[in-house]
């Protein structure tokens, strides 16, 4: 039977999307649903039997003692994400001047990006130490009298753990919004200035209005990556001191207590918070590029 060649246009298309459609099913589609089950049901890991519960483990999560204080430190770790989107995009204009030394300091600024979670945070946990050098420096220069425990002491955890966030995240979001500025055309720049804009009004006119696609995404990753929040938390307190984060209650529960259904039932809620803010990042940044290009 001789097949039409739109036919086999068909085909050829189709058997290339077979296998990413396969692995995308085993590996992203299939533990969704498998979470969502599991999160109303009661599985025993050593006997592998699976007991349907209903609603008793979000009923559990929202009696969950520490669900809110681990939802108040993940509303906390919020705080971060305009304080990097700010400094990245000040870094990003900074290093995308054609100056000498400018790849030098690009370098500089990705390296903790490029560095493992494991050692920024040994590193930390050391500086922050009650020994450590972050106290021996205060306590040189006379701005406090004794060490402070900064890991320990429930004031100060939660924020440590948010400084080593905001200084790993700020070189990587430089690079999204260099990206961004280079792709800005300079013929705009140019036909600005031969009509006398200054460059503050080139910034505020041409800069800011074609970087909001790129602020959607570098605010939306930021946004997403602070719900869940982990690393730092994990290493550098390891939830002591009031800092757990809602992914490490997720961890905590799923791999300390073996309550998979209890853990997959606030992975859920994790989720529904994250589209939340995903949503309110669509919301405050919208399509203003292309609302601008309209008028």
């Amino acid at each position: 039977m001789k097949i039409s060649r739109k036919k086999q246009t068909y085909i050829i298309a189709f058997s290339f999307l077979v296998l990413p459609l396969l692995l995308l099913a085993v590996f992203t589609y299939y533990p969704m649903i498998r979470g969502v089950v599991l999160s109303f049901s009661d599985y025993n890991m050593f006997t592998h039997k699976t007991k349907w519960v209903g609603f008793e483990n979000y009923k559990f999560i929202f009696n969950y003692k520490y669900f809110y204080i681990s939802l108040l430190n993940t509303l906390k770790y919020m705080i971060i994400v305009p304080f990097i989107q700010f400094f990245a995009i000040l870094l990003a204009l900074l290093v995308n001047q054609k100056l000498p030394g400018m790849k030098l300091f690009r370098t500089l600024f990705y390296v903790p990006v490029i560095t493992g979670a494991v050692i920024v945070s040994l590193s930390w946990r050391w500086i922050f130490d009650v020994d450590g050098i972050l106290n021996n420096i205060l306590i040189n220069f006379n701005i406090i009298d004794s060490p402070i425990a900064w890991l320990t002491n429930e004031k100060t955890a939660i924020y440590c753990a948010m400084f080593v966030t905001l200084w790993r995240g700020i070189g990587y979001y430089m690079v999204i919004y260099m990206a961004g500025l280079q792709n800005i055309p300079s013929v705009l720049y140019e036909a600005a200035a031969i009509d006398g804009a200054t460059k503050r009004q080139q910034f505020w006119k041409i800069t800011m209005p074609l970087l909001k696609p790129t602020m959607l995404l570098a605010f939306l990753m930021s946004t997403i990556s602070a719900v869940k929040i982990f690393e730092e938390v994990f290493l550098l307190t390891g939830g002591k001191a009031n800092t757990s984060t809602l992914l490490f209650e997720v961890y905590n529960l799923a791999f300390t207590e073996y309550k998979f259904g209890r853990s997959s039932a606030l992975s859920i809620i994790l989720s529904g918070i994250l589209i939340i803010f995903a949503i309110i990042n669509f919301k405050f940044f919208g399509t203003g590029v292309e609302k601008d290009a309209k008028k």
